[in-house]
């Protein structure tokens, strides 16, 4: 039997993996399971892995993850030679093998072959991510599942800096539940990093602001965390845009609806990039703006070394 596991929540993905080999009574143990990355294992070895009955169990499993060959990226070591093997073998799979492709993604090339024909012969199983509201219930529940509670405004923090990521969310649990039962907003902010973006708006703050040790102490961190100098510009660049357009399009009356639609942000974003807008006036943003295009420019002719080029730009202030 053949199953198409995809999704953009990792951990949703995991349990309902989870379930299925419980399903099947699949045990590694048991040497009735497989792993395979398409882009490590020949497409050959997969196939006659699939096409062996089970050893000493009803069924075996074999899991196959990054597929990129199912989407419009061409996979370097995948040949047509293996996608005519793949598409006889899914026509005519080994009623003992549970086949699952594993994609943690949602695109697929549905204008392939391959993908019709896994249309017809694959169950195809989605799952996304989940509503704010049942993110909180779930992540609330996980950490009273370990005899633990958290306040309010530390899980509101937690969320923030995973981004609202059920997987990303599970993982920061077990690290806070065994830190303290009782949970904190001091004990989010001091075990969970905050994410790039959160960084990255404290920068643009201190940089609006002329605050030139909380520029240094920001920038330290970005720095020990292997940030890319031109990355960090280019989302220096984004953050004061968005202070910018926030600013102008509220001087112009638009609703807040709007607002998210034109500049394509979280309306989540939306309060704390307008509250930070008031203390900005535009032509110092502009300012901002074109000082970084041409730091940019710079850097990219070879003027100044990228580092040294952000270092400077920060310490101007």
């Amino acid at each position: 039997m053949n199953i198409v596991l995809y999704g953009n929540e990792e951990l949703l993905l995991k349990q309902r993996l989870e379930k299925l080999k419980k399903q099947y009574k699949i045990n590694e143990q048991d040497m009735n399971l497989s792993i395979y990355y398409l882009d490590e294992t020949p497409m050959h070895v997969i196939i006659q892995d699939a096409i062996t009955p089970p050893f000493l169990s009803e069924y075996k499993m074999i899991i196959v993850k990054k597929p990129t060959f199912l989407t419009t990226e061409k996979q370097k070591n995948v040949t047509d030679e293996d996608i005519v093997a793949f598409n006889d073998y899914i026509a005519h799979d080994n009623p003992t093998t549970v086949f699952v492709i594993y994609h943690n993604g949602e695109k697929f090339d549905e204008r392939k072959k391959v993908m019709k024909n896994l249309r017809k012969h694959a169950k195809f199983i989605e799952l996304n991510q989940v509503d704010m509201h049942t993110i909180y219930k779930t992540v609330r529940e996980a950490i009273l599942h370990r005899d633990a509670v958290i306040d309010d405004d530390a899980l509101d923090l937690l969320l923030d800096r995973t981004k609202g990521s059920l997987n990303e969310a599970s993982n920061q649990v077990e690290k806070l539940c065994l830190y303290s039962k009782h949970i904190t907003l001091h004990d989010v902010e001091r075990l969970v990093a905050p994410p790039l973006e959160e960084n990255v708006f404290a920068l643009t703050n201190a940089i609006m602001a002329h605050d030139l040790e909380r520029i240094t102490s920001i920038y330290r961190d970005l720095m020990m965390t292997n940030h890319e100098p031109i990355a960090l510009i280019g989302l220096i660049a984004n953050s004061i845009r968005q202070l910018y357009q926030v600013k102008l399009l509220d001087r112009k009356g638009y609703t807040d609806k709007e607002i998210v639609k034109m500049i394509g942000i979280n309306p989540r974003a939306l309060f704390p990039i307008r509250k930070n807008a008031r203390n900005f006036q535009l032509d110092e943003l502009e300012r901002k703006l074109y000082e970084l295009s041409e730091l940019d420019v710079k850097i990219k002719t070879g003027k100044i070394d990228k580092q040294r080029g952000l270092e400077l730009f920060l310490m101007q202030i």
